[in-house]
């Protein structure tokens, strides 16, 4: 058994992190088009064993596949120690261990171990640890386990026929058949090891496609199409970071669906999101490659646009402007109806924090409202200019 943990940062601890993060956003957030449930059935669908700790090393939750290799309900084990369900009553070295890895801060480990279900049945598995602080002092851990029992105990089935063999060679001549039915046997026994390499690669790839998947999902407003906002924090401070590095010019373009509440309360939230899905297409047809576009918030959108000044960016707000005015609406038969965007654009100041600049582009959005709506209005320290 090795219980020495793998510190070197790698891929899989990444990824690691990057699932738990994504784990905490959609748990906490209850917007019904945020692909929560999506979330879970990939979760509870998913090949590996998880289970996710809070710092003290008890249960937070578990998917159907911990539950299939424990034995254990989540009701049984929620709220529980970890390190106690899945060891031996006696095993106090194996306790020790496992208490230790979970209350160090930022680790990652790679372990091959046994551990028990509730029947107190021996399991050999691959265990992933990873240790992330989630803000305020606290940290939880996610540990995904991958059985392992079969190859291990095909590894011995192998390891004894080596030995048999190595016994054989010793024999006298007339033991040449059983060693040669040894042989034979040892042959089957690769094939089938090969098989099962084979086959466990192939989930793998699966189980690699639904890790994309699920990043996917937990960065993608479901139902406009665009990145989501805790998506666009990330991106927003990285491309400011670029921009201070590089002095290179950074622009955003904040827009608002004028009246939206009112086409809400008058057709419905199904036409509502007619709209929304409409503009979050229009956006993606006409923003360049470079772009960045997110759903801001209700009927809010946001544009990053690297290595853009303000007047350039105020260009494609103003083609996105004139896009959303052409759409025409018809809901519940109640004839046509156009939507309208309000629209601020500001040029990041280099040194300035990000809250600045997206706070100028709110109020310059708020300047298109009131100055009659379905306008494009920038302002930057040289001047004030405005579309529509």
């Amino acid at each position: 058994m090795s219980r020495f943990p793998d510190t070197e940062d790698t891929v899989e601890y990444g990824q690691l992190k990057k699932a738990y993060e994504e784990l905490k956003k959609l748990t906490l957030e209850k917007c019904p088009e945020c692909g929560q449930v999506r979330f879970r059935d990939l979760f509870d669908g998913a090949a590996s064993a998880i289970a996710v700790l809070d710092s003290l090393g008890n249960v937070l939750c578990i998917n159907n596949a911990f539950r299939d290799l424990s034995g254990y309900a989540s009701s049984e084990i929620i709220g529980q120690p970890l390190c106690q369900i899945v060891t031996k009553s006696g095993d106090t070295e194996g306790r020790e261990f496992l208490e230790n890895i979970f209350s160090t801060p930022d680790l990652r480990s790679n372990l091959s171990m046994p551990i028990v279900d509730r029947h107190q049945e021996q399991h050999y598995v691959d265990l992933s640890i990873a240790n992330v602080d989630i803000g305020s002092g606290q940290r939880n851990s996610i540990c995904i386990f991958s059985d392992v029992t079969s190859e291990r105990e095909n590894e011995m089935r192998r390891e004894e026929l080596i030995e048999e063999l190595m016994e054989a060679k010793e024999l006298q001549e007339d033991n040449s058949a059983r060693l040669t039915m040894l042989l034979h046997e040892l042959d089957e026994k690769n094939l089938e090891l090969e098989t099962e390499v084979a086959e466990r690669k192939k989930a793998e790839a699966l189980l690699r496609e639904s890790e994309e998947r699920f990043k996917n999902l937990s960065i993608t407003d479901q139902l406009t199409g665009l990145f989501n906002r805790r998506h666009m924090v990330d991106v927003a401070e990285r491309e400011v970071s670029v921009s201070n590095k590089m002095n290179s010019p950074l622009s955003f373009i904040l827009m608002d669906i004028d009246d939206f509440k009112v086409y809400n309360d008058t057709y419905g939230h199904a036409a509502g999101d007619v709209v929304l899905a409409r503009v979050g297409r229009i956006i993606r047809e006409t923003v360049r490659d470079t772009d960045l576009a997110f759903r801001y918030g209700g009927e809010e959108f946001l544009i990053v646009l690297p290595v853009t000044d303000g007047p350039t960016a105020m260009q494609l707000a103003e083609e996105i402007r004139k896009a959303v005015s052409r759409e025409r609406y018809y809901p519940a038969g109640n004839g046509v109806v156009q939507k309208t965007m309000s629209i601020g654009v500001a040029q990041y100041l280099i040194g300035e924090p990000l809250e600045k600049v997206l706070k100028r582009a709110d109020d310059n959005m708020y300047k298109s409202k009131i100055r009659g709506k379905n306008k494009v209005y920038f302002s930057c320290e040289t001047g004030d200019s405005q579309f529509g």
